[in-house]
């Protein structure tokens, strides 16, 4: 006769050893995305980004524990050690719970940043500035502009609105021109041309601050359906391993 617990049992080990190689690339994702993240919000400074800064490290130390985790398990399935699978279920719980409180964390410090992003550029945008600040403040706003590819506060017409010229940064072509002149002719042809980039530089930060925070939020949920999945067979498999034990034992004792 086919013993359909044993196959169920068998079922339950394979998929859970799936999940754990899934756990573990999504924990080795994020952590890589944590780590470039932590490089990015850099360029916030501390007084912006600290919190936030705070909640990557945070999910940098979780993402390794729950590879950590992750492993132990697999050494409990392929052992058939039931005692090793206990405790992979605990430890499962205790990091499921840690994780949604990173997640509300990091979703808070996220929301937080975005504030205090648009306050700042919106401020440092329209501040007047010194003959001596001048050259630094366009070397922040050209490495703005160039990098998210954007102009402008809120678009090219932010440098009509202060009675200033757009900015060569929004034109890329001219920006990366070798000497003055081609840089002077490109300049010349992008104004006429209208080639510059078209949408602000606010909208453009705050779209990849929100971008990451869904990625991260994202991963978060699926691995807690993944690690939700894997209490419940890890539960099924230590059962059976259990029941199989003093079953035998029942039988050789008789």
């Amino acid at each position: 006769m086919v013993n359909w617990l044993r196959i169920s049992a068998g079922c339950a080990k394979t998929i859970l050893l799936i999940l754990n190689g899934l756990v573990i690339l999504v924990a080795l994702s994020v952590f890589g995305f944590a780590v470039v993240d932590t490089r990015v919000l850099k360029q916030y400074g501390d007084e912006y980004a600290a919190g936030t800064y705070a909640g990557d490290v945070v999910v940098i130390v979780g993402s390794l524990l729950l590879v950590t985790i992750a492993v132990f398990g697999c050494v409990g399935v392929l052992r058939n050690n039931v005692k090793v699978l206990y405790l992979y279920v605990g430890l499962l719980l205790i990091v499921m719970i840690l994780e949604l409180m990173i997640t509300i964390f990091v979703a808070i410090q996220r929301y937080g940043l975005e504030f205090r992003v648009t306050e700042y550029i919106r401020e440092d945008f329209y501040r007047n500035v010194t003959i001596d600040e001048k050259a630094l403040h366009e070397k922040h706003w050209d490495k703005l502009q160039t990098t998210y590819e954007c102009c402008g506060l809120n678009g090219p017409e932010d440098y009509e609105a202060t009675k200033q010229p757009i900015s060569m940064s929004c034109c890329p072509r001219a920006y990366r021109a070798r000497n003055a002149y081609a840089q002077e002719q490109l300049y010349k042809a992008c104004l006429v041309s209208a080639s510059y980039y078209s949408d602000g530089c606010e909208d453009e930060i705050l779209g990849m601050l929100r971008s990451d925070a869904e990625w991260l939020l994202g991963a978060a949920v699926l691995s807690i359906w993944f690690e939700a999945a894997g209490m419940l067979l890890a539960m099924f498999i230590a059962n059976h391993t259990k029941n199989s034990v003093q079953v035998y034992r029942d039988t050789v004792k008789y």
